[in-house]
């Protein structure tokens, strides 16, 4: 992990800050969200798959963690980058990253983030006619969701 780190520093510079690190754990922000695919690629040369993909809404703000795993010595990397809600968007790494495609997907699906250049963004979870993306604080259950849903029932 330690010469990934090197290399990162040296060749992203400003862009990235180390957070954490430990032993097998390694965990780094991206001051630019625009850099996620080169960051990508070179996370691919020590990683052998994107392990998860979550987003954390601090509305404007939003983080999405993406977590990189390497099964042959057990490391882990965490890069964290903030989208804001005005310019929703975001590279697609799921030609880098295979299980990549399925993560975006969710993210899409219940926050609503798209991934340029994903090949196939739609709805994972939820049918297409779903109005809204529900894992967005700013989501309002109405009447049309609870009836949808059954969320008015009495248990």
């Amino acid at each position: 992990m330690e010469n990934l780190s090197e290399k990162l520093k040296n060749e992203f510079k400003k862009d990235i800050e180390p957070i954490a690190g430990q032993d097998n754990l390694m965990i780094i922000k991206l001051n630019k969200k625009s850099l996620i695919k080169k960051l990508s690629w070179e996370i691919k040369r020590y990683f052998d798959l994107l392990y998860c993909l979550t987003v954390v809404d601090y509305a404007p703000v939003f983080e999405l963690n993406y977590v990189f795993s390497n099964y042959r010595n057990n490391d882990v990397l965490v890069i964290k980058v903030n989208i804001d809600q005005k310019d929703f968007n975001i590279d697609s790494i799921s030609d880098i990253f295979d299980s990549a495609n399925w993560e975006e997907r969710e993210a899409y699906d219940l926050f609503g983030i798209k991934f340029d250049g994903h090949p196939d963004l739609r709805r994972i979870l939820l049918p297409e006619d779903w109005p809204g993306h529900p894992m967005k604080k700013s989501f309002k259950v109405d009447d049309e969701i609870r009836n949808w849903t059954g969320l008015d029932m009495k248990f």
